[in-house]
């Protein structure tokens, strides 16, 4: 069947998804500087020239851009299995930064001019292949979560989140989950203020969509199922 082929075609032909440090460490990447940040420092600006990618070694970054809504999205976390920061930028021949990063925990990445790093890429056909599924991968969950923002609004937004938290973390011997995202990690996800997100669980909570004790969010089957109706309105 042509839909096996395919499959064989994809495993043979792109066995990673992604571009990180393990892929130009052959390179001759000890030239270049180690950098290290601290928690909550800006590696990058939106708007800024795309002079370096930094291939993280150690931590996490956070990416956060704005929308036309006026709101503020965190959308993607980089670290070390697939951190390249300012490749997107250079693979799309763009000059501004499209997202702000910031360093969630200590962040080791190692500095490689951005021209040096595109000259690898247009000459190896490896990583040709590899960054044509990463581009190919961002455009893909970025068409189908930038609709569901757009398609849903307040509470809404949050029930989507919760239903996808639990279908994430769920499994045989984990019936109620706890959500262990922070009410303020929650907004910057879905754009909405502390506020917003704190009014939209207690009129979950009101509902019984979800369990709220000591200020922690637990989703067991009833709650799940709950949410999910709800949606479907929508």
């Amino acid at each position: 069947m042509e839909k096996n082929v395919l499959r064989e075609k994809w495993q043979h032909y792109n066995q990673k998804s992604t571009i990180n440090f393990s892929s130009i460490e052959d390179k001759g990447v000890e030239q270049y500087p180690v950098i290290c940040f601290e928690p909550k420092e800006t590696i990058i600006m939106r708007g800024d020239f795309p002079e370096y990618v930094y291939f993280i070694l150690s931590g996490i970054v956070v990416g956060a851009r704005n929308y036309e809504d006026g709101n503020e999205y965190d959308y993607f976390q980089l670290e070390k299995s697939n951190g390249s920061v300012g490749l997107l930028e250079i693979l799309a021949q763009k000059e501004e930064t499209i997202a702000t990063i910031t360093c969630l925990t200590k962040v080791e990445a190692v500095r490689v001019p951005s021209s040096v790093v595109y000259e690898w890429v247009m000459e190896d056909i490896e990583l040709l292949q590899l960054s044509a599924g990463l581009l190919a991968k961002d455009l893909y969950d970025r068409s189908g979560n930038d609709g569901l923002l757009y398609r849903f609004e307040g509470v809404n937004r949050l029930r989507y989140f919760l239903v996808s938290y639990y279908e994430e973390k769920q499994n045989s011997e984990v019936k109620l989950v706890e959500v262990q995202e922070t009410r303020e990690k929650i907004g910057n996800k879905l754009g909405m203020s502390v506020r917003t997100v704190g009014r939209s669980l207690k009129n979950l909570r009101e509902n019984h969509e979800i369990i709220s004790e000591q200020r922690k969010i637990y989703i067991g089957v009833e709650e799940y199922h709950r949410l999910k109706e709800q949606l479907q309105y929508f």
